[in-house]
């Protein structure tokens, strides 16, 4: 879980398996920086776009892969970003996001603003995912809207009231509507988009249609519990990851301690999945007891006591092509798979290692490799499975191959410097990397564009309105923006 943060902090685990024991999987690092991992908690946190383990993140969450299987995106939390990795080269970039005031400090570059990517700003987005087409959509949590990223590279908001949100729990059309720290996010195969909403204690769905939200399951924020039966009387708490089954039913995790369980929502009921005491039970009132059992949904324990499946934080959830439901459970490090009629959980990838047990890294076969809180999950359908390694900064993936075959890139830090700044009459600009460059205004017009520039280069601003613009330089695998004011 993330620490110093005063909400929630625990995505988004979505993997998918059937017989899965037929073949060997490994767990590998697709990227972040593992050679200062073990320097300190944090210590290989940060923000660079690069190839592989040259890339860093800032509590990475949720995660996302489109439908071939070519890009995942990832929401960069403390970074405030949303990350896109090439998967077949292993190159990260930023895909919308302010950057120009990361290294100004921890939230520095956090805020609520459209427009083109490279100047939207968001808080603290956890939820991802992505539709047919590749438009993105961001859980953007601490703003309490729904984010959409476009393939041209806008970013609006696509549910979620007003230019000031604030948390609420209304119904209505987009505009009108208003969510309270929304965490997860999925889509059906008709572009509708479910919301874990957090702060609500409810599940809610955007209507791609007409955008209209509405409330499928959950009493809203006045009331917290654990009580299973028709949707509008069924009550929820600490809701975080969601996912969609092929048949339509809806699946959700609670991580807290006291509810730590998975819920199906499907015909207009609520019931328990393959968690504790799932055999009849409608209300829970002495809490869910935190812990790590793998088995039937139903197993006892001497004296009779239904037990069931135990979690510890469980958060994302997805499923596989076989209708096998994957949860990262984040406090006991591991990534949990249950069969697809959801009576029986086993452990899928992890050693199981206590809560805050740091540093817990390791690569290898699935039955050895280690995770620190993975939270955030993805699979494509190729087999592959993408996690969000939050405690160590990293994103894993777990393949049927014991290497990437992609040869590792050792690619220098990319800088890109610009000076004086504020400027006047000229603006110096320094590049670790050529290509193309561009300068633009606020609103994305571009005010100057050298599609073969090569670094130093002295650009002439003497003709160019006062403002505030974004200098933009892109090489095929690596990208820098700085922002820039010019003055008279």
């Amino acid at each position: 879980m993330l620490k110093n943060k005063s909400v929630l902090l625990l995505p988004l685990l979505f993997l998918c398996i059937s017989a899965y024991s037929q073949s060997q999987y490994y767990v590998l690092t697709l990227a972040g920086d593992t050679a200062n991992l073990y320097q300190g908690n944090g210590a290989n946190a940060g923000f660079r776009d690069a190839v592989g383990t040259n890339a860093l993140f800032n509590a990475p969450t949720g995660i996302a892969v489109d439908s071939v299987g070519k890009y995942v995106y990832v929401a960069d939390t403390y970074n405030n970003v949303i990350r896109k990795i090439k998967v077949s080269s292993q190159v990260v970039t930023t895909l919308a996001g302010d950057t120009a005031d990361i290294k100004k400090g921890l939230d520095s570059n956090s805020g609520y603003v459209n427009g083109p990517s490279y100047t939207a700003k968001f808080n603290n987005p956890y939820g991802i995912c992505v539709d047919a087409n590749g438009n993105v959509y961001i859980a953007d949590t601490y703003n309490n809207v729904i984010r959409k990223i476009s393939t041209s590279g806008m970013v609006t908001t696509y549910a979620g009231s007003g230019s000031e949100p604030t948390p609420g729990y209304v119904n209505g059309p987009d505009s009108v509507a208003e969510f309270f720290t929304p965490t997860s996010l999925a889509i059906d195969n008709s572009g509708n988009i479910y919301v874990a909403d957090n702060g609500n204690n409810a599940i809610r769905e955007i209507v791609a249609s007409t955008h209209m939200v509405t409330t499928i399951a959950g009493t809203g924020p006045d009331t917290v519990g654990y009580m299973n039966g028709l949707v509008d009387t069924a009550e929820f708490y600490s809701l975080y990851g969601i996912a969609v089954a092929k048949g339509g039913a809806i699946f959700a995790t609670q991580f807290a301690n006291g509810y730590n369980a998975i819920r199906r929502i499907y015909q207009g009921m609520v019931t328990s999945y393959c968690s504790y005491d799932t055999f009849g039970i409608d209300t829970i009132q002495s809490g869910i007891p935190s812990g790590y059992m793998n088995g039937n949904d139903t197993d006892s324990r001497g004296d009779s006591l239904v037990v069931g499946v135990l979690y510890n934080s469980p958060t994302g959830i997805a499923f596989d092509t076989s209708g096998n439901l994957l949860v990262a459970d984040e406090y006991n490090n591991v990534i949990r798979m249950i069969n697809p009629n959801g009576s029986v959980a086993s452990t899928f990838a992890g050693v199981h290692t206590e809560v805050d047990s740091f540093p817990s890294f390791a690569n290898g076969t699935v039955s050895n490799a280690k995770f620190s809180d993975p939270v955030g999950i993805a699979a494509d359908k190729k087999g592959n499975f993408y996690v969000t390694d939050l405690g160590n900064n990293l994103i894993r993936i777990i393949s049927t191959s014991n290497v990437l075959g992609i040869p590792t890139v050792k690619q220098p830090v990319s800088t890109l410097n610009v000076y004086p700044n504020p400027c006047i009459d000229r603006l110096n600009i320094v590049s670790s990397f050529n290509g193309n460059a561009e300068l633009m205004d606020v609103m994305g017009r571009v005010i100057w564009t050298d599609n073969d520039f090569k670094s130093p280069y002295t650009l002439s601003t003497s003709a160019i309105s006062p403002g505030i613009y974004f200098l933009r330089v892109s090489s095929p695998s690596q990208v820098g923006i700085q922002k820039v004011e010019i003055l008279k």
